[in-house]
């Protein structure tokens, strides 16, 4: 069943297809009819792969599957996803940059329009967040500086907090006179505490459209593109990656787009980069242009 967030997030996409239904009826159409062919089209062909994959679990054609039916609902709006260590209400611009990457594909924030993707980010960042020294100071342990690495490094195994506690102790010799019971509830408060955070967004495709396609040619992107990448004499041959690296990666890159109306960055996700085809990541430059839906499948008011 919908959440309120799904609701609200339908509304608004259903508004901004009305205003471009108004604006340009004739395109609006086309695209509307265009995207539902194609949507149709891969659900039949990857429900027809998905029924031959052999075995128990979640295969790559089964999680083909599930991903075109979770977008059907709503196809032609675009829900991007983020994983983060952190818990937060709003993209926050002043936090560019202390994530994991180096902002290769420019200066934004970063949402993925596989959760796949966002879910490994989600978990290779979920240590991130946990602060230490207070949980040792709470329980009232004092563990050595030898031992914390060792405690980071045997917290990434999934195994019950008893064991890893024996691990601990095992593994170094100055943790080994610290309470067992005391190094357990160090080692729960870490799994309960380090799970890292899911973040349903709303992308509008106003925006989506006004950016900068790093796989594409210049000639078959958005005027604003194109008209940036003619003041600068590049090709209209070559690819947005080019135009890119023209402007630069860094704030300054970013502005010089900003001001030319470019919303952001689209480029094929590591998935789908070798297909040229599929689903993308997202460089976006507004964090105003980004709706946060849910956070772990938790609404956000």
């Amino acid at each position: 069943m919908p959440t309120l967030a799904d609701i609200y997030s339908l509304i608004d996409s259903t508004k901004r297809r009305g205003a471009d239904l108004v604006q340009n009826p004739m395109a609006s159409l086309q695209q509307m009819a265009g995207y539902g062919i194609d949507k149709a089209n891969a659900a039949r062909d990857q429900l027809y792969q998905a029924t031959e994959e052999e075995g128990i679990g979640y295969g790559p054609k089964t999680k083909a599957l599930a991903q075109q039916m979770a977008g059907a609902y709503n196809p032609i709006g675009i829900t991007t996803w983020h994983g983060s260590p952190h818990i937060f209400q709003k993209f926050d611009m002043s936090k560019l940059g202390t994530g994991e990457g180096a902002q290769v594909y420019g200066s934004g924030m970063y949402t993925a329009e596989n959760p796949l993707v966002a879910k490994g980010y989600q978990e290779s960042l979920a240590g991130k967040a946990f602060n230490l020294k207070p949980e040792t100071e709470r329980l009232g342990i004092d563990l050595p500086i030898s031992a914390r690495g060792e405690f980071m490094r045997q917290a990434q195994a999934k195994l019950p907090p008893e064991r890893l506690a024996k691990n601990l102790q095992n593994a170094n010799i100055d943790s080994r006179d610290l309470p067992i019971d005391k190094l357990t509830e160090l080692f729960k408060t870490y799994q309960e505490k380090s799970g890292g955070n899911m973040y349903k967004v709303d992308l509008p495709d106003t925006h989506i459209r006004r950016m900068l396609d790093w796989d594409a040619p210049i000639k078959e992107q958005p005027a604003v593109v194109r008209n940036l990448a003619k003041s600068l004499g590049i090709d209209m041959n070559d690819l947005g990656g080019d135009l890119l690296a023209k402007v630069g990666k860094d704030e300054a890159g970013r502005k010089v787009m900003q001001d030319a109306g470019i919303r952001g960055v689209k480029y094929l996700d590591q998935t789908s980069r070798n297909a040229k085809e599929g689903t993308r990541n997202f460089v976006v430059f507004d964090p105003n242009h980004l709706t946060i839906l849910e956070r772990n499948n938790q609404a956000i008011k």
